[in-house]
């Protein structure tokens, strides 16, 4: 297949084996960012790619509504003081802060906010006072900023984070956050299903959680990079964040007790998990429930049939465009193989070609996005054909996706069987003794490598990979970004 020219001159890579350009350029051609911003890994976010991820900000606003989490807004600019409540927190992010100061003032006694706890918690001692303010249960959509200095990926890693959320609740007992935590985990299942996506779903070891806290669930992507792509994360806080911040109730006894509490996050790395599990060489495949644009109409004529053609594929746009997101082509000025292109670039799930066969036939093509199946469909059974089809495309790219990680998880029994795992592009399943000395040796196999989570459930026992210690922890391997 040749490489296939896009705008501006630029040449589409292929995905697996040019990863990393195709995904920059893909950014651009499709119109989801554009990079040109006059300041380092910050972006602008181009209309197409915007509505992408409005249709997913949509959906987990209602869910987090539905079941009673309620959202607020918090500054973005976080006092040093708040800061310094929890010094194992600001000694982690100080070095990644970005320093505020307004005009004429001698000291920087603000940063931008890395991460929500300092800004929310401060508030949480002044609202909660009894064990009838909770639970305490609210999120917000923001921006977060950190001064990445290692190298910067486009909304996988960068220095403004945007269309994030965050959940914060805060619980009086153990048990009700551990439920809390069982129901983060319900919601970002339906939203992966959303986004016909199958993440790698990981505890992380001890040292890479919150400090104090109890423990986190985190999600992975394996792009065709062969990089794992952290994703969202569930944080059980404990009463780590509470000490610090001094958020107690009196409960129904008259004692003063500390909350438990949970955060939950993540944002825009779900659009570039969908671009690079689901794209190809032609460019984007966005799954439908998500997609701004779900089907094109593209009427093919020639100046004597132009008019007729036309007319009724504006009459066929309007009609659809009842029940579904549907654009016309009506450019003059471009082929309709052009328009094909441009329009499989950008991932848009069915196109709908109509020619003067079609008009007179009063039938219509279909081309599917994600096989490239091409089949003709009667105008009388169109809606219902239409609906069929884009649930089948949806419950296939989910399927797809699941095969994919499925198939690229390798047992690897010994440090050389790990770096052929890792060389093929896969991650590596192993047993780990839950050591540091062993997970330090585990890193050090490959340049960028990491043992980067365990299994959720406790298994039959195996042999360490790296020291042959007697274990029932499955640990997973695999480059990271």
């Amino acid at each position: 297949m040749e490489k296939r020219e896009g705008k501006e001159g630029l040449s589409l890579k292929y995905r697996k084996s040019q990863f990393s350009e195709w995904y920059n350029q893909i950014l651009q051609l499709a119109g989801i960012i554009d990079k040109r911003y006059g300041s380092k890994s910050f972006f602008v976010w181009m209309n197409y790619g915007y509505e992408i991820m409005l249709n997913i900000k949509r959906y987990w606003d209602k869910l987090f509504r539905d079941v009673g989490i309620k959202e607020m807004y918090f500054p973005l600019f976080v006092p040093i003081k708040y800061c310094e409540k929890n010094l194992d927190w600001w000694e982690g992010f100080k070095d990644q802060a970005f320093w505020v100061k307004g005009a004429g003032e001698k000291d920087w006694d603000h940063i931008l906010r890395p991460t929500g706890e300092p800004a929310m918690y401060p508030m949480f001692s002044i609202w909660i006072r009894s064990y009838n303010d909770l639970p305490f249960r609210i999120y917000e959509n923001v921006s977060s900023f950190r001064y990445e200095t290692k190298h910067t990926r486009p909304i996988i890693r960068d220095r403004e984070i945007t269309l994030w959320h965050e959940i914060h609740t805060a619980h009086a007992t153990k048990d009700d956050a551990e439920k809390e935590v069982k129901l983060h985990v319900k919601l970002y299942d339906m939203i992966w299903k959303k986004c016909a996506l199958y993440p790698l779903r990981v505890n992380k070891p001890k040292w890479e959680i919150f400090p104090g806290a109890v423990g986190a669930i985190e999600y992975y992507n394996l792009m065709p990079s062969g990089k794992v792509l952290e994703n969202g994360s569930i944080n059980n806080l404990g009463q780590a964040y509470s000490k610090k911040f001094d958020i107690k109730f009196i409960d129904k006894d008259g004692k003063k007790k500390y909350v438990w509490q949970v955060c939950t996050g993540n944002g825009a790395r779900l659009l570039a998990a969908v671009i690079g599990v689901h794209g190809d060489d032609k460019g984007l495949i966005i799954p439908p429930e998500i997609a701004p644009i779900q089907i094109i109409v593209i009427p093919i004529y020639n100046n004597d049939t132009k008019r007729k053609v036309i007319d009724k594929a504006k009459k066929m746009w309007r009609k659809l465009s009842k029940k579904f997101n549907v654009e016309i082509d009506l450019r003059d000025d471009v082929t309709p193989g052009s328009k094909f292109y441009d329009w499989e670039l950008r991932g848009v799930p069915l196109r709908i070609e109509l020619g003067p066969k079609e008009v007179e036939n009063k039938k219509l093509t279909v081309v599917r996005r994600d096989t490239g199946e091409k089949f003709m469909v009667k105008e009388a059974d169109i809606f219902k054909k239409l609906e069929k089809t884009l649930s089948d495309i949806q419950d296939n790219l989910l399927k797809r996706a699941k095969e994919m990680l499925e198939s690229s998880i390798k047992t690897a029994k010994n440090e050389k069987e790990i770096k052929t795992v890792l060389d093929k592009k896969c991650i590596a399943k192993v047993y780990w003794c839950g050591s540091g000395e062993c997970w330090d040796k585990i890193k050090a196999i490959d340049e960028g490598a990491e043992l980067f989570g365990t299994d959720l459930k406790k298994t039959n026992y195996g042999k360490c990979v790296i020291c042959n210690k007697k274990t029932d922890i499955i640990g997973y391997v695999a480059n990271t970004y």
